[in-house]
């Protein structure tokens, strides 16, 4: 635990919990167990990070115990070696006891966030009622805890004669909490496969309210070959938090900051409806129906009158249908399908009236901008069919039509056409010896309807050719290279007078090589490698030809060897180097003594500055090593890591200052070292 990083409850939660579940084992005899904890760290460059993860599910006769708790702390090192610390918590608890003819069910969950220093945490109980095998209903009541930053009156700006310097007070609300849980399992009624699961919660938070509703169902009726799949999802969510606004008379002058209350419901429904009709054994065909509806509603609870506030309402609409054909028979497949969609978004502000005529333009022009109508239509073939012989091919090509319509204070307005398709072969030579050839290609044009953004239409063409070689001469031997050429070609439709075409281009060659042998009883020997060129140009469409301003030249290669079983050492060796180009590298450089300057004892150079075009090379190496202990059931510790000697140096191009061009040579070939070590532990512990 670091002094004044966080609380120490969290960081203790888990020896809490440990104990707790340690002394449940002890209390309650024959439980099953299916229990574990995970803990880690790791440091990688500026970053150290601790996790820790513990899962305890218990059951007997009498008891069943469900908890499951998350701990994350992130510490980054930042500029004057000064410590910026991220920590979370997150827990769930789950308690279940036999009671005459019911169950006592005990619930509680809870998070913890440093950096909003937000803690919530609630805890229901209740009894079972019903069958769980048939149905069964949860009647629940509890207490809620939510604690969070509130808003300073004044925050410092001339009202409440606050302090910039002090901080906004922890705003601590808790309050009674009713609710419930419930479920009909798989049922069948009549012919119709019926399952319904749903919960709720009210916590009243005084002053504040937090509500969860959630019913998710799903119907099945088959008659014949005919199969209706329909899905539905009911969900209302109300979060209240506190939000700073400003006075409403800020404008003749600054009168600080107001807290208010922010209530936020959203409401959604999503229903779905799958048809599938079989044809033959071989041939069907289906349909589905899909809707989504969102309403979400933002209101300021009891606000002064002398708050600036903005109530809004957004209100968002999603339909799509969808029709397809399937045909698969032995090794051959093929699906097509039609998908059609329609998106509507709407925002509005509902108390413009209260609000001073320029605040309430401004803030309706802004959702305006918001709104959209979209339609899609997308076309997809899907196809998969020996060639003969050991050979297979794999087709998948699709289109995609969008029509984007906004209002006209919103120059969003536009069209898409995308095409993409990938075809593909392989073959099998060998039982070991595998070949895959693939072929990639997109085309996505963009244009623009409104006349002020339509100089940013364009279109992007893309092709990618991947051969792959897969082979298992033996059993413990597996050899796997991957090469791929990549080019991507972005053209604007045209060019303003007087303006320079921004077309591009991309081209990459890259080459990945996967490489494991096992040499004896335990020995493995492992390596993986990738090389890749990424060269980007000015592209001329007319001749077909580029004028290149950069080029990226990355290599990593990373060769180790495991031995042991029980205990498995690993010792390698990593080299990562990356190089690319840059049009104005600074450079600091020690200024040579001229002849004939007074030099003391204590006297250092000066330091001079040079901005040139050139290349930045960017080199890590160093060895790697890991040790692993494999525990039994599934159970072990492994520490892991990778010293860094980091290493950068330049090569400038151009003219160099005749007095100082060797002490300049020098400075870019020497460049700067860095010993970086990266370590990681991690444990899981099955009990």
């Amino acid at each position: 635990m670091r002094a004044g990083s966080r609380p120490s409850w969290p960081g203790r939660l888990h020896l809490i919990a440990a104990l707790y579940v340690l002394s449940t084992l002890v209390s309650i005899p024959e439980l099953q167990a299916q229990s574990r904890i995970e803990e880690g760290f790791a440091r990688v460059i500026n970053q150290f990070r601790w996790t820790s993860s513990l899962t305890v599910h218990e059951q007997s006769a009498d008891w069943s115990i469900h908890l499951v708790n998350h701990f994350r702390s992130d510490a980054f090192v930042l500029f004057n070696d000064r410590l910026s610390f991220r920590d979370e918590d997150l827990f769930s608890l789950s308690l279940r006891r036999p009671y005459k003819s019911t169950e006592i069910v005990i619930y509680g969950q809870g998070g913890w966030y440093s950096l909003s220093k937000v803690v919530s945490t609630s805890a229901y109980g209740g009894l079972r009622i019903g069958n769980p095998v048939k149905y069964w209903f949860e009647p629940l009541l509890g207490v809620a805890l939510d604690r969070r930053p509130g808003i300073r009156n004044g925050n410092g700006l001339g009202g409440g004669g606050g302090s910039t310097l002090e901080p906004d007070p922890l705003r601590t609300d808790i309050g009674p909490a009713i609710g419930f849980n419930a479920r009909l399992p798989l049922s069948n009624f009549d012919g119709y496969d019926i399952e319904i699961s749903g919960l709720g919660r009210y916590e009243i938070l005084s002053p504040r309210r937090s509500d969860r509703f959630r019913v998710h169902g799903e119907v099945t009726k088959t008659y014949n070959q005919l199969r209706t799949q329909t899905l539905f999802k009911l969900s209302s969510v109300r979060r209240d938090t506190y939000q700073g606004a400003p006075s409403i008379h800020a404008e003749r002058g600054p009168e600080g900051i107001i807290e208010t209350i922010k209530s936020t419901r959203s409401d959604t429904l999503d229903i779905g409806l799958d048809v599938d009709q079989s044809i033959s054994s071989s041939f069907s065909i289906g349909g589905r129906l899909s809707a989504a509806l969102t309403r979400r509603r933002v209101r300021i609870l009891s606000p002064s009158e002398e708050a600036l506030v903005f109530e809004t309402d957004f209100n968002r609409n999603d339909i799509g249908a969808e029709i397809m054909m399937q045909y698969a028979k032995g090794d051959y497949f093929l699906r097509f399908s039609l998908h059609v969609g329609a998106q509507e978004e709407q925002r509005n502000l509902v108390n413009q009236d209260d609000l001073p005529t320029a605040q309430a333009a401004r803030k309706t022009l802004l959702l305006r901008q918001a709104e959209f109508d979209r339609g899609v239509v997308e076309a997809r073939l899907r196809s998969r069919f020996p060639l003969g012989g050991s050979s297979r091919l794999r087709l998948d090509i699709s289109t995609n039509i969008v029509r984007h319509d906004t209002p006209e204070v919103n120059p969003d307005d536009r069209d898409e056409l995308f095409y993409r398709g990938v075809i593909g072969t392989t073959t099998r030579l060998t039982d070991g010896l595998e070949v895959q050839l693939q072929l990639f290609g997109t085309y996505f044009h963009t244009v623009y309807l409104k006349s002020v953004r339509s100089v940013d239409n364009n279109v992007q063409r893309s092709l990618r050719f991947r051969p792959s070689i897969r082979w298992r001469p033996r059993a413990r031997t597996r050899i796997e290279l991957i090469s791929q050429v990549r080019a991507t070609y972005t053209v604007d439709d045209f060019v303003l007078p007087g303006r320079r075409s921004t077309d591009q281009s991309a081209r990459e060659l890259r080459y990945d090589l996967e490489l494991e042998h096992g040499a004896g009883e335990t020995a493995t020997f492992k390596f993986t490698g990738r090389i890749s060129d990424l060269r980007l140009g000015r592209f001329l469409e007319d001749s077909f030809a580029e004028i290149p301003f950069d080029t990226l030249i990355t290599t990593n290669l990373w060769g180790r060897i495991e031995v042991g079983r029980e205990i498995q050492a690993e010792i390698g060796y990593r080299s990562f180097v990356r190089s690319d180009f840059d049009r104005a590298l600074t450079l600091k450089y020690p200024i040579p003594f001229v002849p004939g300057d007074e030099i003391g004892p204590d006297s250092t150079p000066d330091i001079g500055t040079i901005t040139r075009k050139g290349r930045r090379t960017i080199s890590q190496t160093g060895p790697t090593g890991a040790i692993t202990w494999r525990m039994r059931r599934n159970s072990h510790l492994r520490f892991e890591g990778w010293a860094i000697l980091q290493r950068i140096n330049f090569r400038l191009y151009g003219e160099l200052p005749d007095q100082d061009a060797e002490a300049i040579r020098d400075a870019a070939s020497k460049g700067t070292s860095t010993v970086i070590p990266n370590l990681s532990v991690s444990m899981l512990w099955r009990f």
